[in-house]
């Protein structure tokens, strides 16, 4: 409900509106609104339900002939309920209603919510319509069933009501709010919220539209003086929640301590005032980034686990789970933070986003020294959004510097050459850029790009202090002497680089890789690949033989660098498989495909055809390409059973994963999976095995077999001391002892979870249970004594909000 859309007669009433609570669950498409507000010094609440499909809603009088309650039935069950909800004038709750055999549609259940006024309050039911800015009255006749209804809570009128209106005698209008129409007046602008502003002209509309231009041309100072000055100016404009949120904003940009304090207090008292309103995600962003600035880690992460939860389908989520991830510091988090940041980036909305994700996941990854998921994740960023670089440019020199010390020079020169074009050219800094790309790029050997950006130093910047060494970096590249073996190569190499692309520098090429050959340093001949023909018999030969000496050293990183350039190698059946053995086990594995995929014409024995079929079946399963890896598994099976080499029967583990991953074949993977049961009856492996067919039995709803997963899951763990799936599993096990009414035996393994590493959720989800079967029981002073051990660990998260719930369960007065 939002001001600018109300008709406010200052002669008939005033009106403040203070949303103070906003509730909206996903069942199917049920949403579910309750507001507050004031008119005329009266309080009243409003309920708002909407559906997707018609339901019933009806009112239960009392003798005096004011409402009892209000039952609304849905039909169907679910995607997920919500938690009752108490306030000071209505409460509102749900349950699963039986089975009617006698309904239409027999197999299906009713979600009954029921609505109750509380202290003294008045409850009024009303049928409406899906818009509700037309003006076409709303008949007070209607069918048995709409997708919306209002539910009005009041103490002795209903609001909003004008004196002339006599609800006794009209025949229309059963909606107690009135809305203006949308067509006139209007302007052709949108507000922040994407809505049409319907508005009187005024100073401040004025005032609104200068500040947001300000924002859209990102100058944030001086929109930060036109807000203070309108605020005060204005403090009753229609305007001033999307002024404070420019403020907010604009304040973000700011990194002085006191512009910081300023947005915490702003955005706190924002997020409070209009908890509804879209940008409300934006705010909690801005002031978990501001917290986490200040070092305050507690109160950002309050602001990052309820975007997490509660706004899931917007971009601030992402951005939360990367915040969350970049605030995990310590070893023992090390493992958990690439899954959260993998989590993040799957789920961004935006190109933006995903690049802001990839950049902080690379420099997680470089501060952990993996620099080659590092690079892998800045290239992805500058080849689709390299402009990300440019939103923050201070964070960009941060970058560089970073990946400057751990000696990345390719991303680092991509970065740094990048932002060169995109500084004041009459700058210090656009010298320092260029400088350091063209090192960079020079310690990588890319000659043609450093060249050139010291040719573009000395352009820009010939008076510069560093404008001597730059001429002299470059004219080193460009060196040139004649004599013995390293004469003959730096006259080779001066060549190259004053006649790039031409048959000069083929040529001098050429004859680099023959004086390499004559001193077998191969290496150095596979390192220059890029600039030999590709049927360059040297070429051929220096790969043949590095290949060869890594092989015998059993380098499996060596065998992999000089292959992932080759376009073939000339090696033996058993050499070709301890190679393709490497590069499968580097992850080379479409490489692997390209050189090896053909050798089985070549293998005359069943041992080899063996390895070959189990290296192939793995690569092609690596590569994604399923259907031919389930061929080649099989195919591995049956000859691995022929010969009785049960080694090669793993392979069923990616069988079983492609099967059940394809629905039309999922019915073989739970085939294979008693095979494997028979295999590998104690093998570590199959717990993620089960615990996909845990998955498949929820799915299914099938309690038996969900006991049996979770039960065979339980004896896995404890056989091979892994217990990576408890206490979730633990958890579901007891699910299904309670389902069966087996509380005892659920509580006995209550008590055996709490041997688990728990987080404060599992903590608080484990008293949950236990008050809950203790109350079924009616161990009514156990049930209390757990949920009052559940709300000392909090009340903020979802487990904690539902044992503070239930808690009123136990009040002498609830009924």
């Amino acid at each position: 409900m939002r001001n600018k859309y109300l008709k406010v007669n200052n002669l008939q009433f005033r009106f403040y509106i203070i949303a103070i609570l906003f509730v909206s669950h996903a069942l199917y498409a049920l949403d579910i609104k309750l507001n507050y507000g004031r008119e005329e010094n009266e309080t009243f609440a409003v309920l708002n339900l909407r559906n997707d499909f018609p339901f019933s809603c009806e009112e239960s009088l009392k003798i005096t002939g004011d409402v009892e309650k209000i039952t609304c039935r849905i039909q169907g069950i679910p995607q997920s309920g919500f938690n009752p909800t108490k306030s000071s004038m209505l409460t509102f709750s749900y349950k699963m209603e039986p089975k009617d055999p006698n309904a239409k549609d027999p197999d299906k259940r009713n979600m009954a919510i029921e609505i109750t006024p509380l202290n003294n309050a008045k409850l009024k039911l009303f049928s409406v319509f899906g818009d509700l800015k037309t003006e076409k009255p709303i008949p007070v006749t209607r069918g048995s069933e709409s997708k919306s209804y209002q539910i009005v809570a009041f103490y002795k009128k209903l609001p909003f009501l004008h004196p002339e209106d006599n609800l006794e005698k009209r025949d229309s209008i059963n909606f107690p709010v009135s809305i203006p129409k949308t067509s006139t007046p209007i302007i052709s602008e949108l507000d922040i919220n994407r809505k049409p502003l319907d508005y009187k002209a005024g100073k401040d509309l004025e005032e609104f539209m200068e500040i947001r231009n300000l924002m859209n041309q990102k100058k944030y100072q001086d929109a930060l003086e036109r807000i203070g000055k309108a605020v005060k100016t204005y403090p009753n404009s229609l305007f001033i929640k999307d002024m404070i949120h420019y403020a907010i904003v604009a304040l973000s940009h700011n990194n002085d301590k006191a512009s910081q304090d300023y947005l915490i207090d702003a955005g706190v008292k924002w997020v409070k005032a209009y908890a509804s309103d879209d940008n409300v995600p934006e705010v909690m962003y801005l002031l978990s980034k501001t917290f986490l600035k200040q070092n305050k880690a507690r109160d950002a992460q309050y602001y990052l686990t309820r975007l997490r939860d509660e706004y899931p389908n917007t971009k601030y989520a992402a951005l939360a789970k990367m915040q969350i991830a970049n605030m995990l510091k310590a070893p023992s988090d090390m493992k958990r933070a690439p899954l959260i940041y993998r989590e993040a980036y799957k789920e961004a909305k935006d190109v933006d986003t995903a690049a802001q994700v990839a950049v902080s996941w690379a420099r997680f990854s470089i501060r952990n020294k993996d620099f080659a998921f590092a690079n892998e994740l800045f290239n992805k960023v500058f080849s689709v959004f390299p402009a990300y670089f440019l939103i923050d440019k201070d964070e960009s020199y941060e970058i560089i510097k970073e990946l400057e010390e751990e000696e990345q020079w390719q991303p680092a020169a991509q970065i740094a050459g990048y932002l060169s074009g995109y500084v004041d050219v009459k700058s210090d800094k656009h010298a320092e850029l260029l400088n350091k790309a063209a090192d960079y790029y020079a310690k990588i050997g890319d000659f043609d790009k450093a060249h050139k950006l010291n040719q573009d130093f000395l352009h820009y910047h010939p008076s510069h202090k560093l404008a001597e060494n730059v001429r002299a970096r470059d004219n080193s590249l460009l060196f040139e002497v004649s004599g013995d073996y390293n004469s003959k190569m730096q006259r080779y190499d001066s060549i190259i680089a004053s006649y790039p692309n031409s048959e000069f520098s083929k040529k001098a090429y050429d004859l680099k890789a023959k004086l390499y050959l004559e001193n077998k340093d191969y290496e150095k001949i596979v390192e220059m690949q890029d600039y030999l023909p590709p049927d360059s018999p040297i070429l051929q030969t220096a790969i043949d033989n590095e290949v060869l000496a890594f092989l015998n050293e059993k380098n499996c990183d060596g065998v992999a660098g000089v292959l992932s350039r080759a376009s073939k190698v000339t090696l033996n059946v058993a050499q070709s498989l301890e190679a393709f053995q490497c590069l499968y086990d580097k992850t080379s594995y479409q490489k692997a495909q390209d050189l090896f995929s053909g050798l089985n014409k070549h293998i005359k024995d069943g041992d080899n055809q063996l390895k070959w079929l189990y290296l192939e079946s793995n690569t092609l399963f690596a590569l994604g390409r399923n259907k031919e890896g389930i061929v080649a598994g099989k195919d591995v099976l049956d000859l691995a059973y022929a010969t009785g080499n049960k080694q090669y029967y793993d392979i069923a583990f990616k069988m079983f994963n492609a099967y059940y991953n394809d629905e039309g074949t999922r019915y073989e993977a739970l085939n294979l999976s008693k095979k494997m049961d028979t295999w590998f009856p104690n093998d570590k492996r199959m717990i993620n095995v089960h615990f996909t067919l845990l998955n498949e039995a929820q799915h299914k709803g099938d309690p038996l077999a969900l006991r049996t997963e979770a039960a065979t899951i339980m004896r896995l763990q404890n056989l091979n001391k892994d217990y990576s799936f408890s206490p979730y599993v633990n958890f579901i096990h007891i699910n299904s002892l309670v389902d069966e009414n087996n509380y005892n035996e659920a509580l006995k393994e209550l008590d055996v979870v709490n041997n688990f590493q728990l987080t404060t959720e599992d903590k608080q989800q484990r008293f949950y249970k236990i008050a809950n079967i203790n109350y079924t029981l009616k161990n009514m002073d156990a049930s209390k004594k757990a949920l009052d051990e559940c709300v000392k660990l909090g009340t903020t998260n979802s487990w904690g909000m539902l044992c503070n719930n239930a808690l009123s369960l136990h009040n002498p007065g609830f009924e």
